[in-house]
């Protein structure tokens, strides 16, 4: 099992999947709702969120995020 900081010897809150389809495009949602897509498959959603969590990887992946001040920084560093 997968326990957060603080969570353990408790029961494991419900959580949502992040990644989700919409018509024949993926997208993924991190804290605060912010939504990241659209990409072609599911694979190509998990590279960007794995980007966007661990930005000292290169990645030049399909990622247009919109939202939050940290999601502007990282299309403005990747040169959307």
């Amino acid at each position: 099992m997968q326990y957060r900081s603080g969570e353990q010897d408790t029961p494991i809150p419900v959580r949502s999947d992040r990644f989700y389809k919409l018509g024949d495009d993926w997208y993924f949602n991190v804290r605060g709702g912010k939504a990241f897509g659209p990409f072609r498959c599911k694979e190509e959603a998990e590279k960007a969120l794995d980007e966007f969590l661990n930005p000292a990887q290169d990645y030049t992946g399909n990622v247009r995020p919109f939202g939050s001040l940290r999601a502007r920084r990282w299309r403005r560093n990747h040169k959307l």
